[in-house]
């Protein structure tokens, strides 16, 4: 009996151990969900697009099922897919990692960027170097603008959505590091193919977000945007680049072109319990490309848009935006084309 009783304190201990933990973790991640960027944000987002396009709301709701629990809880805190063994390498070597992200669609020819012609700017004369090359683009070592997906998902449909059709707006990913180019990461791959025909080094990552749900969207791309900042401390620009939903004046026409409008977005974090105090940089930077986009491309750009209910990762970077490059209504020809333009204020800015 004796020996029966001294087992009794371990595994009471052990017990305890475990509940503790298990609160713990329940606590962390109903603090993530409810008082963070994607707390708020989803919560929102989700509700008022299952009221206004109902197949939308259905399609948000997707989840892969329970068995998916512990594999996508791991992935969260370690960055490592239980289904996937690669993400041991790809995580473990860095340069796996970066050419599994090369391993992108055959990129598309420049509209606009080769009928643009800049006066010279006075105040800075051209290079021997440059007027002895003409054509030659020089790429600058340290990248200056960094460039990634929140919602690594989205897609652009056209018409199919105009129409109310919404059924494929976000495509499912079978993991996180599934090869698909989705309409997004095409987009911000034109950017950065724009931005870096003009001479500006750029990091466009891929790295998907939003998988296996958009819940941990955010918590996903602040673990990326903070690596890669704390990589290259000479970024100027951070853009998440998304595609918005249900707007009507979606299309603006420039040089006879139809060319998807954008809207840049400011978090403030004022009615949440998140650290965000730098947040005026954040509109400044805004503003002025705001400003900047309607002296060169009138029409081009939507009212800035504030939203106090969230943070964006804007805290990372005082010249960090969410960058809302077209409608899922637009044509993904559309949204490339804004892309060019966009690319083209962020040069001048520079």
């Amino acid at each position: 009996m004796a020996r029966h009783r001294s087992r009794y304190p371990s595994a009471s201990i052990l017990s305890m151990i475990f509940i503790i933990i298990l609160c713990l973790l329940i606590g962390y991640f109903s603090y993530q969900l409810f008082f963070s960027d994607i707390g708020f944000d989803h919560s929102l987002a989700r509700s008022v697009i299952t009221l206004g396009i109902p197949v939308v709301g259905d399609q948000e709701e997707y989840s892969p099922g329970w068995e998916y629990t512990l594999r996508s809880l791991i992935y969260l805190l370690t960055d490592y897919d239980l289904g996937n063994p690669d993400t041991l390498l790809k995580n473990t070597i860095p340069l796996m990692r970066q050419a599994e992200q090369m391993l992108i669609s055959e990129e598309r020819p420049l509209v606009f960027i080769p009928e643009l012609t800049f006066a010279p700017d006075p105040f800075q004369p051209q290079s021997q170097e440059t007027s002895q090359s003409p054509g030659v683009v020089s790429l600058s070592l340290e990248p200056q603008v960094l460039i990634y997906h929140t919602h690594s998902s989205e897609m652009y449909l056209g018409q199919t959505a105009a129409e109310g059709n919404y059924q494929n707006s976000h495509y499912v990913f079978s993991s996180n590091h599934d090869t698909k180019i989705t309409g997004i990461m095409e987009v911000g791959k034109h950017l950065a193919q724009a931005l870096r025909s003009q001479g500006i080094g750029v990091i466009h990552d891929t790295t998907i977000h939003d998988w296996p749900s958009l819940s941990g969207s955010y918590i996903n791309s602040e673990r990326t945007a903070r690596r890669l900042l704390e990589q290259n401390p000479g970024v100027r620009f951070v853009f998440d680049v998304h595609r918005d939903a249900g707007v009507p004046d979606r299309v603006v026409m420039i040089d006879g072109k139809r060319v998807a409008r954008v809207l840049l977005v400011v978090a403030t974090a004022q009615d949440i319990p998140q650290n965000h105090p730098n947040w005026r940089k954040n509109y400044e930077f805004a503003m002025e490309f705001y400003r900047l986009a309607e002296q060169m491309y009138p029409g081009f750009m939507r009212p800035v848009q504030i939203r106090r209910d969230a943070r964006y990762n804007q805290h990372l970077h005082e010249n960090s935006i969410v960058i809302e490059i077209g409608s899922v209504e637009n044509t993904i020809e559309e949204a490339l084309l804004a892309a060019e333009l966009v690319a083209t204020i962020i040069a001048k800015m520079l």
